[in-house]
């Protein structure tokens, strides 16, 4: 095994997909993260990039797992994650490394860990959450995202 790496970025970093009034997106960023709230019935994309190397010290880099540190309540649900990443070759083209399918996760403070494949990384990573919010209380708090690498 070569030297691991994990890099991370914090949750005061996501970026909301849809934005539009109609959601009612209520967005606090603080020290400990994002906390989200939207109206009852919606959903929504949230994106956070990792930061990441495709070489250390001169090597190529290989992607192992990476982690999502969330705290969502019982009025909301993480209904699918993806893990993304940007092709060096295609800009307009995106791989997916790692696709849950259909998951429900509420009511719950975790850090979920997705296996991605063993391949050389190309481009920069992002950590994708579909979350629906299914209760007038509705609410996630992204804490953050992070990933393993190695060379």
């Amino acid at each position: 095994m070569g030297d691991t790496y994990e890099f991370w970025t914090h949750g005061v970093n996501v970026q909301v997909e849809y934005t539009d009034a109609s959601r009612g997106l209520d967005i606090r960023r603080a020290g400990f993260g994002t906390r989200i709230r939207q109206t009852k019935g919606t959903s929504n994309w949230f994106h956070l990039a990792i930061p990441t190397p495709t070489k250390l010290r001169g090597w190529g880099v290989r992607h192992y797992d990476a982690w999502l540190r969330v705290k969502v309540n019982n009025d909301a649900a993480i209904k699918k994650v993806h893990v993304r990443e940007s092709s060096r070759v295609h800009f307009d083209e995106c791989f997916t490394a790692y696709n849950s399918g259909d998951i429900n996760i509420t009511g719950q403070t975790t850090q979920l860990t997705f296996n991605l494949p063993d391949t050389g990384v190309e481009g920069p990573m992002v950590v994708c959450v579909y979350v629906e919010f299914e209760g007038d209380d509705g609410e996630i708090l992204f804490v953050g995202a992070g990933a393993w690498f190695e060379r």
